[in-house]
């Protein structure tokens, strides 16, 4: 069984395959129609799908067609939702050889974890679907699932073993996972024989990457006198720190800096209120910083948080973490 680690984003869906493929893609959703590869214009790195019949632009491909493009991750049951299902079954097909069968490792976001685990993995049990991606089409099979919290994949993923390796007994390891929308907090104990998930010490933080390219689009705005700058162009002019008015370049990298430093502030406050307090403990608690938000923000982050560990490939980390409990699936994280 072909074994597949899925990290559905809001902001971009990350894939880690047992074949080696590592895959990135904006989790952004619009109907289209099927184009001739001449007539893309650049675009090869995104995907046209037609998925049981219905062509759809996913990807960057969404955002450069058409401004209507959708994510779909508010709603708990978001499986539920076509947006939803159009991005898994593109993740699927990029990453697969076609005819196997799969074992799908995915995550769900904490703040809907418990209330929809049971239905995520049921659906994903019998998820099946035909798609056509480049006149190729791949029949989508999924045979086995498991669906963990999302920032857990970070903590089974094999970049953080030397961290495992050093704990005691009573040790806390807390996944502080910065995302496109939100930032999770999963906090584990370790017994000295198993790690125990502490769902009731783990919490959602209702700011990510999302806040920051929110606020600069109001800002661009603002200087340009339009209605609005799409979540898209602020995430470039985030990137680049330069944005263009009248066809003029502004430098906004000092704005950037303030908001970087705003959103850092709203996670360290949401910490403290919230996260593990081991006063009076025997243990330590071990900090880890990932998801992709904390590749731009690590400085902003490390100050902060001057104790805590950073992540190779920080974007990867859940899919990567949940790849690897495809392949050990004596691995246990929610005991």
């Amino acid at each position: 069984m072909f074994k597949v680690g899925v990290d559905l984003g809001y902001g971009y869906t990350k894939i880690a395959a047992e074949n080696s493929n590592r895959i990135c893609f904006p989790s952004l959703v619009t109907k289209g129609q099927e184009i001739d590869m001449p007539d893309l214009l650049g675009a090869r790195e995104d995907y046209i799908a037609t998925i049981n019949g219905t062509t759809w632009y996913v990807g960057k491909m969404a955002a450069k067609e058409n401004r209507l493009a959708t994510r779909a991750f508010d709603a708990n049951e978001r499986f539920n939702n076509g947006t939803f299902q159009t991005i898994l079954a593109t993740a699927l097909a990029v990453s697969i050889p076609n005819g196997e069968d799969i074992m799908v490792v995915t995550g769900l976001p904490l703040s809907a974890f418990k209330d929809s685990q049971n239905s995520f993995l049921e659906f994903l049990k019998q998820y099946s679907a035909t798609v056509i991606i480049e006149g190729k089409e791949k029949n989508i099979s999924v045979k086995a699932a498991h669906v963990f919290p999302q920032a857990a994949g970070i903590f089974v993923n094999p970049y953080c073993s030397h961290l495992k390796d050093a704990l005691n007994p009573g040790d806390l390891v807390t996944v502080i996972d910065i995302g496109y929308r939100t930032t999770d907090v999963a906090v584990f104990e370790y017994t000295g024989s198993k790690y125990l998930f502490l769902a009731d010490n783990s919490f959602t933080i209702d700011t990510g990457m999302s806040t920051i390219f929110r606020s600069l689009g109001d800002i661009v705005a603002s200087d340009a006198g339009a209605f609005e700058v799409r979540l898209e162009v602020a995430e470039a002019i985030f990137s680049n720190g330069v944005g263009y008015i009248n066809n003029k370049p502004m430098d906004y990298r000092d704005k950037i800096a303030e908001l970087k430093a705003t959103v850092v502030n709203r996670i360290m406050d949401g910490y403290n209120l919230k996260g593990p307090k081991m006063e009076g403990q025997k243990g330590r608690n071990v900090p880890i910083l990932a998801g992709g938000g904390s590749i731009p923000l690590n400085k902003e982050l490390l100050s902060a948080f001057p104790e805590a560990e950073t992540i190779q490939d920080a974007q990867f980390a859940n899919a990567v973490g949940f790849l690897e409990v495809g392949k050990r699936l004596d691995i246990s994280i929610l005991d």
